[in-house]
């Protein structure tokens, strides 16, 4: 029954209660582990699921992602979209958990906060930190207020409806760096899947209840979640360098030139040095910011003199350098494994060292390791694949 609904998420159609009329009265609500049993399988994998990545993803956001150049603020609202993600999908299990349930206003409030969260997360991803207009600084009093008045048939319509506008803005930066699409050949299709379920979310959620129930809405919205995560999550491993290239591309798209002080050819001969002779894209930890300390120039300085003297971006010019230090190693060392070998020159993973491999030569290192040693058989005694 709605009576048993958990009133965090939800609100029970066409019932009330009034604590204050009847203090004895029991409250409509039972405990959480009595959602967990109503639960469909199918829910609560969904559930965990979403929970654990929206944790894991929090945590490299802390960690691994640190030293990434992201404004305070996008991280702030990274936690605030990851936390919101995972409420919501508590929120969606509750949906289909309790009979003629309804969202209620914290499903709202945490609806309208986490697409603000995520506006805010990419907006540092995809614009300069001193872009940003004073306007924005209003839009969390404004989403808030917007959650908190807004009529509830009304809200979660509304709620998507402003989340698909943020993605139509982001979008539209997006677009900006259309000049570096080549370096987002595996990122830009995963981006139109997003912007397809924003799409469809947002439409599921404008025919809702009139036309679909909530309960339909609760399954599309958390089978949407859950792959949202999933994509993120293959595309952090497949590309583990994804934000920094961004930034990269940003400042590329941005900036204007910043090399009119600056000894050109010192500096390129500075960064050869560190890359052929210090082999410093041996650190896994090694972005542009790093780089641009060691050789005493400013990310934009530094994005600039890669590009415009090496027509490279500078995540592709480390690739380069891994992939070929990657390429002497297999041959020099036959009983080395191959992950051993993408590990000592700086990938974080097997994953992103067979991807980066193949982008690079087209073929994966052990296939690459056999053809060459295919050619003097008796260095190829031994080999480890």
């Amino acid at each position: 029954m709605c009576r048993n609904a958990l009133p965090l998420f939800l609100h029970c159609g066409g019932e009330t209660f009034d604590h204050r009329s009847n203090p004895h009265q029991a409250r409509p609500w039972t405990p959480l582990s009595a959602i967990f049993i109503r639960m469909p399988l199918i829910m609560s994998l969904l559930l965990g699921y979403a929970v654990g990545m929206a944790l894991l993803l929090a945590l490299a956001l802390a960690t691994a992602y640190r030293q990434v150049g992201l404004p305070l603020r996008s991280r702030v609202a990274g936690y605030l979209m990851l936390s919101g993600l995972a409420l919501t999908q508590f929120g969606n299990a509750e949906l289909l958990s309790v009979a003629h349930a309804q969202p209620g206003r914290s499903y709202v409030m945490i609806l309208f906060l986490q697409s603000l969260g995520f506006y805010w997360l990419l907006l540092g991803v995809l614009r300069p930190a001193n872009r940003w207009h004073r306007a924005e600084w209003l839009l969390p009093l404004t989403v808030s207020l917007m959650a908190w008045l807004t009529p509830l048939p009304l809200a979660v319509p509304l709620a998507l409806v402003m989340g698909t506008a943020f993605a139509i803005h982001l979008g539209l930066l997006l677009y900006r760096l259309r000049a570096q699409r080549r370096w987002f050949r595996l990122e830009l299709p995963v981006v139109a899947i997003f912007g397809l379920m924003g799409l469809v979310l947002a439409a599921v959620g404008m025919l809702t209840p009139q036309w679909l129930s909530w309960t339909s809405y609760a399954w599309t919205y958390a089978s949407f979640i859950a792959l949202g995560f999933l994509l993120v999550g293959w595309l952090l491993l497949a590309v583990p360098d994804l934000v920094s290239k961004a930034s990269e591309a940003v400042s590329r798209s941005y900036a204007q030139s910043t090399l009119g002080k600056v000894d050109e050819d010192a500096a390129l001969a500075r960064l050869r040095q560190l890359f052929e002779v210090d082999r410093i894209y041996q650190n896994e930890a090694l972005n542009l910011g790093s780089v641009a300390e060691l050789m005493q120039l400013s990310t934009h300085q530094l994005s600039e003199l890669v590009n415009a003297r090496l027509q490279l971006g500078f995540s592709r010019l480390v690739r380069r350098y891994r992939v070929a230090a990657a390429q002497r190693m297999l041959i020099d060392e036959p009983r080395a494994s191959v992950l051993s070998v993408g590990l000592s020159v700086g990938f974080s993973s097997q994953s992103a060292f067979y991807l980066a491999f193949k982008e690079e030569l087209g073929v994966v290192p052990g296939q690459y390791r056999r053809a060459e040693l295919g050619k003097h058989p008796a260095g190829a005694r031994g080999a480890a694949d």
